[in-house]
């Protein structure tokens, strides 16, 4: 997967609002301290998707290792829609995708609007680009 960067605006519900931010919150908190709590809206929806799992793992193979790569935010122009933004580590648009599949999948089946970035390191990037 080759990381990139891009904006994508999207309307999910307030519910999976709360989930994205809250598993936001858990992934800076891994990243930076190892291990965290997960938000109780968040907990509880992953423990009904994964009865037979630990909410920890299915969060930690969904968001992998490291940096995040996004943040969240909104934009006054576009009433309440959410905006997710690479930081400059980047991520991959698949991996961005699974996550909308399992935290918000709602968000999946409203209109987005897709805009890739420039690189913020161009020649870092240039041997992977073909």
């Amino acid at each position: 997967m080759r990381r990139r960067q891009f904006r994508l605006v999207l309307e999910p519900a307030p519910e999976e609002v709360v989930r994205l931010t809250q598993l936001h919150r858990y992934a800076g908190d891994v990243a930076g301290r190892g291990r965290a709590p997960i938000g109780g809206v968040l907990d509880e929806y992953i423990a009904g998707l994964f009865p037979q799992r630990d909410p920890r793992q299915v969060l930690d193979g969904l968001l992998g290792k490291g940096d995040a790569g996004w943040s969240l935010g909104t934009d006054p122009g576009h009433g309440r829609s959410l905006i997710i933004q690479t930081t400059e580590a980047g991520v991959a648009v698949s991996a961005i995708a699974r996550i909308l599949e399992q935290i918000a999948p709602g968000a999946l089946l409203r209109p987005m609007i897709y805009e890739p970035l420039p690189l913020q390191n161009p020649s870092e990037h240039s041997g992977s680009l073909h």
